[in-house]
């Protein structure tokens, strides 16, 4: 139910992110707005001391909105239920080890929406930062982004900071299949870009961390692939095959290149066992 009070709430999920949370929940803290805001964390049974530094936050500003299950739910269940604890008219999405770095982020995206009834969703540019992990700071979207896209630049896989969303509570749908996936990002994006345009703020305002316990960074290429094309399995059905074509397109180039995430995916070992196995039997054919 939106709270008529409320006009932004802003989702945060997180497990395992004790040397971040507080960047995530000081980025919330700075913002500067004219009008009033909600924090709802949802931490998932952390095994560091996540958990506890949140309960300080708390502590500190009683406004906080804290979800602490008894018992771990994982990143999907977890996001559920912090998405049905928002109240705002607008929700705005920060993972526990992303943060906002401009204090007027959510002003500018709400402004917009305000004017443009007819977007569902805004989001802009964030500074890939790598802690912990190989790899040169980059930014995360390049000048393929055009400022007004719809549902067929996110089919196509076109890419949002999940720091940077922002979208309207109406145009939200949790729908069943939800629990079963992985993307949950890209799934709201979809779900979001179904019901009206979106808008690119070519604006730098959060950092996306890519660091040793992310999910992204623990997972391997080919499986992160397979949950795609699971998730499209179900956005095609969710929409009655509106866009088949389009989701047969972005599955099949998926598929094209699957093999060869498979293969980048083992040990080079194997992958030389793997050629010589294929060489001789190739040899014995001709």
């Amino acid at each position: 139910m939106i709270n008529k009070e409320i006009v932004v709430s802003i989702c945060v999920i997180t497990y395992n992110h004790e040397p971040y949370i507080a960047d995530t929940i000081e980025g919330v803290l700075m913002q500067k707005t004219n009008f009033p805001l909600e924090l709802v964390i949802g931490e998932d049974c952390s095994t560091d001391r996540t958990r506890e530094i949140c309960i300080k936050y708390k502590e500190k500003y009683p406004g906080i909105k804290l979800n602490l299950p008894e018992r771990n739910l994982g990143a999907i269940p977890n996001f559920i239920l912090n998405l049905k604890a928002c109240t705002g008219k607008y929700i705005a999405l920060c993972e526990g080890d992303d943060y906002w770095t401009d204090p007027l982020k959510l002003q500018k995206q709400v402004d917009f929406l305000e004017s443009n009834p007819d977007y569902s969703l805004c989001y802009h540019n964030a500074l890939i930062k790598y802690e912990g992990v190989k790899g040169k700071d980059k930014l995360f979207c390049d000048n393929t982004h055009e400022g007004t896209m719809d549902i067929q630049n996110v089919i196509k896989g076109v890419g949002m900071p999940t720091a940077s969303m922002l979208f309207r509570t109406e145009a939200l749908e949790i729908p069943e299949w939800l629990k079963h996936i992985y993307n949950g990002d890209y799934a709201l994006q979809l779900i979001l870009a179904n019901k009206g345009k979106v808008k690119y703020l070519d604006k730098i305002m959060s950092v996306y961390r890519i660091q040793p316990g992310g999910l992204n960074s623990t997972m391997k290429n080919a499986i992160i692939q397979q949950r795609i094309i699971e998730l499209m399995n179900y956005f095609n059905i969710h929409t009655s095959f509106r866009y088949k074509d389009l989701v047969d397109h972005k599955t099949n180039m998926i598929f094209k290149d699957y093999p060869f995430q498979v293969l980048c995916g083992k040990t080079r070992l194997h992958r030389l066992f793997t050629a010589l196995y294929w060489k001789r039997r190739l040899q014995k054919l001709f």
